[in-house]
C-alpha cells in the first residue's frame, strides 16, 4: 500500500506555505528505480486531502509505481488571473522541482501526468494544453471546461474579471484549441450524464473533433458527485499508466 506523506512547500511563486499530500510506493527509495508522477487537482470547494477522503485512490494505484501529488490550491481555478498570482508557474515548475528534490522521479515529460475533478479538471486540461512540454497525459472528471464563461461565482469573478475581460478569452479552453503547440498531451475526460456540466463537456469534445485532436471522451451514469469521480478514477489511472508505459508491479 502506498504511504501517505504530507509535506509543506514554502512557495516563492505564491508567497505562502502550500500543503501537499503525496502517495509514495512502499518500496520507493533514493537509490531505487525512478517513478512517474501524477499530479491531482482538487475542485472548487475541496482541499488537497479530498482524493484520500472521498475516493479509493490507494486501492487503484496499489499495483503501480506511481507517485501521486495532491497540492492545495484554494479556489484559484489554477489560473494566474487578475490578482497577479503565479499558480501556473507553481504547478508547472516549482512543484515538480520540489517533488524531484524529495523523491526518485522520472524527470522528463514522459514520466508526468496531470488530472483533476471539476475545477481541477478544467485546471488540468488547461495546464496540459498551455504547458504541453511538462506533461505527457492529462485527464479530467466532471471538468468545469467552460469556467471562464461563468459569471455567477464570486471566486470566478476574482480570477477572470468581468464578463468582457480579455482574461476570459485567454483562459478559454476553446480559444486555446486554436493556438496549440504540438505535441500536446494525450487527453482523456469524462462527465456524468446527469451532471450540470455535461453540455459544456460535450461541446469541448466536439471542438476537439473539429480540430482533429486525438482524445478520449466518455459519458457515464451519475452526477456532479465524488461518488461519480470514485467510480471512474480507476479507469483514468489505468489509462495514465498505459500512456506512461508503466507496467503493474508483479
Amino acid at each position: 500500500m502506498h504511504q501517505l506523506e504530507v509535506v509543506s512547500c514554502t512557495s516563492t511563486m505564491l508567497d505562502m506555505v502550500v500543503p501537499i499530500a503525496v502517495l509514495v510506493p512502499p518500496d520507493h527509495s533514493a537509490d531505487g528505480p525512478a517513478c512517474p508522477v501524477v499530479t491531482l487537482l482538487h475542485g472548487l470547494s475541496d482541499s488537497y486531502m479530498c482524493w484520500l477522503d472521498y475516493t479509493n485512490i490507494r486501492q487503484y494505484i496499489a499495483a503501480t509505481r506511481l507517485i501521486v501529488v495532491m497540492p492545495h490550491c484554494g479556489r484559484s481555478f489554477y489560473a494566474n488571473g487578475l490578482g497577479g498570482q503565479q499558480i501556473e508557474e507553481f504547478l508547472a515548475a516549482e512543484l515538480p522541482q520540489l517533488i524531484d528534490a524529495q523523491y526518485t522521479t522520472i524527470r522528463q515529460r514522459e514520466g508526468r501526468a496531470i488530472g483533476g475533478v471539476s475545477m481541477g479538471g478544467y485546471g488540468a486540461l488547461r495546464l496540459g494544453l498551455r504547458y504541453p512540454q511538462h506533461w505527457s497525459a492529462v485527464f479530467s472528471h466532471s471538468g468545469a471546461v467552460d469556467a471562464p464563461r461563468w459569471i455567477d461565482d464570486p471566486s470566478n469573478m476574482v480570477i477572470f474579471g468581468p464578463v468582457d475581460s480579455p482574461i476570459r478569452q485567454e483562459y478559454s479552453l476553446f480559444r486555446m484549441l486554436e493556438q496549440l503547440v504540438v505535441p500536446i498531451p494525450a487527453m482523456h475526460f469524462d462527465c456524468g450524464i446527469d451532471d450540470f456540466l455535461v453540455e459544456e463537456n460535450r461541446l469541448f469534445h466536439h471542438a476537439l473533433r473539429q480540430q482533429h485532436i486525438p482524445h478520449i471522451y466518455r459519458e457515464r451514469p451519475g452526477g456532479h458527485t465524488w461518488r461519480y469521480c470514485d467510480e471512474n478514477l480507476a479507469a483514468s489511472l489505468s489509462w495514465v499508466c498505459q500512456q506512461l508505459e508503466l507496467p503493474n508491479r508483479s
